[in-house]
């Protein structure tokens, strides 16, 4: 084997009196002869005109090849797959380049690449390790070509290779060669470096302003834009995960309590994407019979089963390229989620009946209020389903995990409400208090509800406390609300003690004299009572409900507080 070694350069990073390579050159020149002077000189000017790296380099190889005779230089860099490939050349056609691409410790390239040492071919003709694959052998002079491949310095290992080619029948000394393409290469290795830092802070610095820009836009105009009420930090991280997500086609799971707002989350990522314009389908998972899921996500053709008179199409059909939002997908019954990852694998769909695959393009925003992890360890959600869709999830914070928003959302929603019932109400100062303080386990949908009764049922244009105690009470017992001060204050008297502003709220400035009583949660000694009612009605939970003196909305509350442990899911 005709492959020369010589000793690879120092590896170690270099001593600061060392790192200024320009400086290092302007010392040497003395010593140098007339052309390698004029080469680094010029080398030197154009490292100061210009902050790209690949334009200084090719002038580097170019430079090279006129002024010294070392032709069709190459410079190869590592690759995000582990190869190497040239990344800048002089003297090479674009199909040379794109075929100069090497494995690891592949050809002498890729050796000296491994090693960390320098290769001299005195012949490329009678040595087997030499590939000729970027630059065919009928493309160089035929006579001894020689290759030379140097290390280019790195931080701890090489950043990549120097290589040439060179005629042996030079007058030039092979010494002097070596010595100038040494230099060269320790030059490229610290002009790769200061481009790496320099783009690494210059990305750093883009991405600090881009945060600040997001941050000070979402907290003024971004979240109202969405129609989204708050400033809560856990909100606005919600927020900042949608527009993230809204760029893409990403599929985004919305994970929260009921009434937190996952359809409006979902409507604004449709609203905020490129398929705005696109439609945007709702389906209610939990509201569909078992019998009809197929038909109703994939549609059918006529005949599919009795009744079918005519063709339909389905949820994904009329969702094609916009938003299908799959609402309460915990619901989904296992039959149809196997279908349904398969839509989202292979992206078409078959109707019930049909025989015909047909493409959809869907981007699907799927949303629960249930424990998706615990239903797959119950074997009532499939694994599988569960990744393709938790690929963006956005965790949508409760409305008791946003004290200082109430206040801004009872107002927002008191316009809103003002406005379409024509009425004019206003909150005195202690009935925000007290609606500022409650707990809300329905979350803004119950909030909103509560807000409407009172702007339908109050009689003056002020809604005092009596009137929202009284709403609020009825809201708990579930009772029809009749908003006068002795019908309030009977109530108060027979409420369960189930909350409390100063309980729910430790700083809110509540009226010691509301006929609101004090909050306390459920109580673990009803755990038992409930439970035996639910097993006495052999676990019909309306029947329970009725038996407890409670509605089946209060005795759901109760449950979920308990984890619905031992509960049935009979109505």
């Amino acid at each position: 084997m005709n492959v020369a070694a010589t000793a690879g350069p120092d590896l170690t990073p270099e001593p600061p009196a060392k790192a200024p390579a320009a400086a290092f050159l302007r010392m040497g020149l003395e010593r140098l002869d007339s052309a390698e002077k004029l080469l680094f000189r010029e080398v030197t000017r154009r490292l100061g005109n210009s902050l790209e790296p690949m334009p200084v380099l090719r002038e580097m190889l170019h430079l090279m090849s006129e002024l010294l005779g070392l032709n069709r230089g190459r410079v190869l860099l590592p690759q995000a797959d582990g190869t190497l490939a040239i990344a800048c050349a002089y003297g090479l056609r674009a199909e040379e380049i794109a075929r100069g691409r090497y494995a690891p410790g592949e050809g002498i390239s890729g050796r000296v690449m491994l090693r960390g040492e320098a290769a001299i071919v005195q012949d490329i003709d009678t040595e087997p390790l030499y590939l000729a694959r970027a630059v065919p052998r009928e493309r160089l002079p035929q006579e001894t070509v020689s290759y030379i491949a140097l290390p280019i310095p790195g931080e701890g290992r090489p950043a990549g290779v120097l290589a040439v080619h060179r005629l042996r029948r030079r007058q030039r000394s092979l010494a002097e060669d070596l010595a100038v393409l040494d230099s060269i290469a320790t030059l490229i290795g610290q002009v790769l470096r200061l481009n790496r830092l320099v783009g690494e802070r210059t990305a750093r610095l883009e991405a600090e302003n881009t945060e600040l820009k997001l941050a000070l836009e979402s907290r003024a105009t971004n979240v109202a834009a969405y129609g989204i009420v708050g400033q809560a930090p856990s909100l606005l991280r919600a927020v900042r995960k949608l527009e993230q997500a809204a760029a893409t086609d990403a599929t985004v799971l919305l994970l929260g309590e009921s009434g937190t707002g996952k359809e409006l989350f979902a409507r604004a990522i449709h609203q905020q994407s490129a398929r705005r314009d696109g439609p945007f389908v709702r389906v209610n998972c939990a509201a569909i019979p078992d019998t009809l899921f197929e038909a109703e996500l994939f549609g059918h053709e006529k005949g599919a089963y009795t009744g079918a008179t005519s063709a339909r199409t389905g949820r994904f059909e009329q969702a094609h390229r916009g938003t299908l939002f799959l609402d309460e997908i915990g619901d989904l019954p296992l039959a149809m989620q196997v279908k349904l990852l398969r839509v989202l694998q292979e992206r078409v769909i078959e109707r019930l009946g049909g025989q015909r695959e047909i493409a959809v393009d869907v981007r699907i925003v799927a949303a629960t209020h249930q424990d998706l992890q615990g239903l797959m360890a119950a074997r009532r959600f499939r694994e599988d389903l569960y990744y393709r869709l938790n690929v963006v999830p956005i965790q949508l914070p409760a409305l008791r995990e946003r004290p200082d928003d109430m206040r801004h959302l009872i107002r927002h929603f008191l316009f809103q409400l003002n406005e379409r019932h024509q009425r004019s109400v206003r909150l005195a100062p202690a009935g925000m208090n007290s609606l500022a303080a409650y707990p809300w386990p329905g979350n803004i949908r119950q909030l909103y509800n509560v807000l409407e009764r009172i702007v339908v049922l109050c009689e003056a244009g002020l809604a005092d406390e009596a009137l929202v105690d009284a709403a609020l009470i009825s809201e708990v017992q579930g009772q029809m609300l009749e908003p006068t001060p002795a019908r309030a204050a009977r109530q108060a008297a027979d409420m369960p003690q189930t909350w409390t502003a100063a309980t729910a709220n430790p700083n809110a400035n509540h009226d010691p004299t509301s006929s609101i009583r004090p909050y306390h949660a459920v109580m673990e000694s009803e755990r038992e009572t409930i439970f035996d009612a639910i097993r006495r009605t052999g676990g019909n939970k309306s029947q329970a409900a009725r038996l407890l003196g409670l509605t089946l909305r209060q005795l759901n509350y109760r449950l979920a507080r308990f984890g619905n442990a031992g509960a049935s899911t009979k109505r």
